[in-house]
């Protein structure tokens, strides 16, 4: 009798044991701190948004302002509210005027930012007027609320008689009106 109390006295205290240590693991690894679950949530920045072959339409006053295509578009919603669109960008810029000129930008990567309203292209940046011109460099931003494409990159610009290379460049969006920061050659081209 006296080795089954023994008996049950160790088992007791065995399963208290077990017990106690599945309680200490269990308690001390469940913690949902606020700033545990958000790192957790947001330690990927995940698109809220994906689509293929997307069109984004811009207006202005009940008038086509910008038409965008791309193979692919991808929305962020972090800090800032960001659209970024991958392979074959290409923006169609309206003039808002009796004229309702065009210009055309093509580049492989754009990100837009409709929390600044800015536009970065990126890679093989092809801007093309309604009168033929033609600007190439490997980055141009829009501003939206200034209206205004710039960069700080190297450019070329070819028209139907010279071209031009320099570094900075300004422009009306329809590439109408346009300043180069820094000319550094104009080629005159023969007939």
């Amino acid at each position: 009798m006296e080795k089954q109390q023994e008996y049950e006295q160790e088992t007791n205290n065995l399963r208290n044991t077990i017990i106690f240590i599945v309680f200490l693991i269990f308690f001390s690894s469940c913690e949902n701190l606020e700033d545990n679950i958000h790192n957790f949530v947001y330690s990927e920045n995940l698109a809220v948004e994906q689509l293929k072959i997307p069109e984004i339409v811009y207006t202005e006053n009940g008038h086509l302002k910008v038409k965008v295509f791309s193979k692919s578009m991808e929305r962020f919603i972090d800090k800032e509210e960001r659209i970024e669109l991958l392979g074959g960008v290409h923006f169609e810029f309206y003039k808002l005027d009796s004229t309702n000129t065009k210009s055309v930008l093509t580049c492989e990567k754009a990100i837009i930012n409709n929390t600044t309203e800015i536009m970065i292209a990126n890679y093989n940046v092809v801007l093309k007027g309604s009168d033929n011109k033609e600007l190439k460099s490997e980055q141009l931003i829009w501003d939206k609320k200034k209206n205004l494409v710039y960069t700080e990159s190297e450019i070329t610009i070819q028209t139907e008689d010279e071209i031009i290379s320099g570094v900075g460049f300004k422009s009306t969006p329809d590439f109408t009106e346009y300043e180069i920061k820094n000319a550094k050659g104009v080629f005159s081209l023969e007939k």
